[in-house]
């Protein structure tokens, strides 16, 4: 079931923590793709005019991770390639760093870490081609955005990184204990504000829930419980085998992860391997 929340109701949930507006490039290329006849060509071009989003599309797009099966050289080629809704998505993605304000030396683990999901989950779509992938991407992009907020906001939050890395809950109890918060309800709001799709906007504001894939009786739109098990099994992905750390909630709900998406044991352990191959 969606979840809607009075103006009242965010700003008590945000606790004074700032939301970005929207970039400039996203309301030119949204002006351009809800006109009766978009061009593609100028949606380019917009695109085009920020060396550094348009080389992160292309490299995001050309990663192995992402599963294409050719190279795309230009920007226009890769408009034409997505079409209007995932470009809009991508581009929202690759704009994000900046706006949140993520180019301190400090986070640059944390932005690593936040692509690395966001193309484990592009692959696990070219796999499994339950969503588009371009959502999965764009979804991987921001279901953590709140926390480069959170820090700016909250001087003690650094300590409660750490305290939740020994602990075997999820992060966002720990910060509703400590600031009344959390970075998914923040992200959700970013989301929300820039457009993105409810489905992406619900997944980012309950990717912490895994009652949202262990609950049967769960109402929540179809398309939000496959991303969030999606996200799940790339965030596993990216912790052990990458940054080599463990993961609690997986050892909890894993298996019904793996069922909820279809995935033998066998399967996962070969999707394993080739996250590992294609990271390293």
């Amino acid at each position: 079931m969606a979840v809607e929340l009075s103006q009242e109701g965010v700003e008590a949930l945000l606790k004074g923590v700032a939301i970005p507006p929207r970039p400039t490039l996203l309301i030119e290329v949204d002006q351009e793709l809800k006109s009766r006849d978009p061009d593609m060509k100028r949606v380019a071009g917009l695109i085009g005019k920020d060396v550094g989003v348009s080389a992160a599309m292309l490299k995001t797009l050309n990663s192995p991770l992402f599963g294409l099966r050719s190279k795309i050289g230009h920007v226009s080629q890769a408009v034409l390639m997505l079409g209007a809704r995932n470009v809009r998505n991508v581009v929202t993605g690759l704009v994000l760093r900046n706006a949140v304000g993520g180019n301190a030396a400090s986070l640059e683990r944390f932005w690593d870490s936040s692509v690395k999901v966001a193309s484990i989950n592009a692959y696990i779509c070219s796999i499994l081609p339950k969503v588009p992938r371009e959502d999965a991407y764009t979804f991987g992009l921001f279901h953590d955005c709140g926390i480069p907020l959170l820090m700016q906001r909250f001087d003690d939050y650094r300590e409660t990184l750490k305290l939740a890395a020994g602990e075997n809950r999820p992060l966002t109890d720990i910060e509703e204990e400590r600031h009344g918060t959390n970075h998914a309800t923040v992200g959700y709001m970013i989301a929300r504000s820039w457009g993105l799709s409810d489905v992406i906007c619900q997944s980012i504001l309950r990717h912490h829930d895994p009652g949202i894939i262990t609950d049967s009786a769960d109402s929540s739109d179809p398309v939000t419980r496959t991303l969030v098990a999606i996200n799940f099994l790339a965030e596993h992905l990216n912790d052990t085998s990458l940054r080599l750390r463990a993961d609690y909630q997986w050892e909890r709900h894993g298996e019904i992860v793996l069922d909820y998406l279809g995935l033998t044991e066998h399967e996962y352990a070969e999707i394993r391997e080739d996250v590992l191959a294609l990271c390293t």
